[in-house]
C-alpha cells in the first residue's frame, strides 16, 4: 500500500462516514466537510502520486472508483435535499453516464488489456461535479439557506453537458473505432 492508496481508502471511509450523516439527518455540516475533505483528498492523492512515482496497478482502479462513490454521494444527496422529479432525473442521468463509463472502463481492461487514465475533460467533470455538488450542499446545510430548484437543475444540466462530452472523448480515443484506426495506421506505415 502507497500513501496515495492509504489516501485513497481514507477518502472511502469519510465519504462512507458522510453519508451516512447526511443520509440520517445528523450532523450535515460535518457531513458536508466530510465529503469537501474527500474531494481535496483526491487531488492530493493524484498529485502525490505523480510527484513521487507513486502510482500502482491498485490505485488506478481504486482513484476512480473512490471518485464515482463520492460523486454518487453528492447527486443522491441533491436529489433528496431538492426533491425534484427534474432533479432526481438529472441525477439519474449522471449516475447513468457514470455507471456505463465505469463498465467501459471494465471491458477496456479485461477484454483490450488497458486501463483508461483520466482525460483533461474527464477531470474538469470531476471538478464541477465535486465543487458544484458541495458548494449547493454547502449553500444549505452550513449557511441554512434554501437553493431554489431550477438552480440545482441548471448546475446539474452543466455538469452533465460536461460529463457527456468527457465521456465521447473517451470512446473516441479509447474505443474500438480507435483500435480500428491505430490498425490501420500500423498497416499503412513503413517499417
Amino acid at each position: 500500500m502507497t500513501v496515495p492508496n492509504l489516501v485513497t481508502v481514507g477518502r472511502l471511509v469519510l465519504v462512507a462516514i458522510g453519508a451516512w450523516l447526511g443520509f440520517s439527518a445528523r450532523h450535515e455540516a460535518l457531513a458536508v466537510s466530510l465529503l469537501i475533505t474527500a474531494a481535496v483528498l483526491d487531488v492530493f492523492d493524484g498529485w502525490y502520486a505523480r510527484t513521487f512515482a507513486s502510482t500502482t496497478s491498485l490505485g488506478k482502479h481504486l482513484d476512480p472508483f473512490a471518485d464515482k462513490v463520492l460523486v454518487t454521494v453528492i447527486m443522491l444527496w441533491l436529489g433528496r435535499d431538492a426533491a425534484s422529479v427534474t432533479v432526481w432525473c438529472l441525477v439519474g442521468l449522471s449516475l447513468g453516464r457514470e455507471l456505463a463509463m465505469t463498465l467501459f472502463r471494465m471491458y477496456s481492461a479485461r477484454r483490450l488489456g488497458r486501463l483508461i487514465p483520466a482525460s483533461g475533460p474527464g477531470k474538469l467533470k470531476m471538478f464541477l461535479q465535486c465543487a458544484g455538488g458541495l458548494t449547493l450542499l454547502g449553500i444549505t446545510h452550513f449557511l441554512g439557506r434554501h437553493v431554489p430548484a431550477p438552480y440545482v437543475i441548471a448546475s446539474l444540466s452543466a455538469m452533465l453537458v460536461v460529463s457527456v462530452w468527457a465521456m465521447a472523448g473517451y470512446i473516441k480515443a479509447k474505443g474500438p473505432a480507435a483500435d480500428h484506426e491505430q490498425a490501420h495506421f500500423a498497416l499503412r506505415s513503413p517499417g
